[in-house]
């Protein structure tokens, strides 16, 4: 059976689960455990992905890309960077593409991802249009390839399907607010 694993904007992401969860129970060997509670968001993520990777696979120079984010506003979080709304809210993030995500003074590589759950921010079609705004920008001054999350050079089409997506998280939002009033 497949199930969703991720769900972006473009492609869903599927991988094989098993069919019971009798063999996991047979292996667990702590009797009577108790699951750990946690306060999760009931709405779905709702990802925004955009890929920068440098033309030549060169590794970025860290210095640059750390001096580029802060003059573009972005705030160093938890080793990735942030960019932030006027009321505190997250936007969206730029981390590492490659492993562990993060970065600091002595981080190596050659690509980097945008993301943004749109069905976080405040205003989802602000936030892709920046994110794609960002993406240019950081292409043109470090000659990166601006790709979709498959990796795949993006087109106009697959902005423009990006920002109807964002249209459509947009009035949901805003339907699900007035239900609520």
């Amino acid at each position: 059976r497949d199930s969703v694993a991720s769900r972006g904007l473009g492609d869903v992401y599927k991988r094989q689960v098993p069919d019971s969860l009798d063999s996991i129970k047979q292996e667990s060997t702590v009797q009577n455990q108790k699951t750990f509670e946690f306060n999760i968001n009931k709405e779905e993520q709702e990802l925004a992905v955009l890929n920068l990777i440098s033309v030549d696979r060169s590794m970025f120079d860290i210095e640059q890309i750390f001096g580029f984010l802060s003059n573009c506003g972005a705030k160093v979080k938890n080793k990735y960077f942030s960019f932030i709304d006027e009321n505190g809210k997250e936007k969206f993030r730029i981390i590492n593409a490659l492993n562990p995500g993060t970065f600091d003074q002595e981080t190596k590589t050659f690509a980097i991802v945008i993301v943004a759950d749109l069905s976080m921010t405040t205003n989802p079609l602000d936030t892709v249009r920046q994110m794609v705004k960002f993406s240019v920008n950081f292409s043109d001054k470090f000659h990166a390839n601006l790709c979709d999350q498959e990796r795949i050079p993006i087109t106009k089409q697959m902005i423009s399907h990006m920002e109807s997506r964002a249209q459509d998280i947009a009035r949901i939002k805003q339907l699900n607010t007035h239900n609520i009033s």
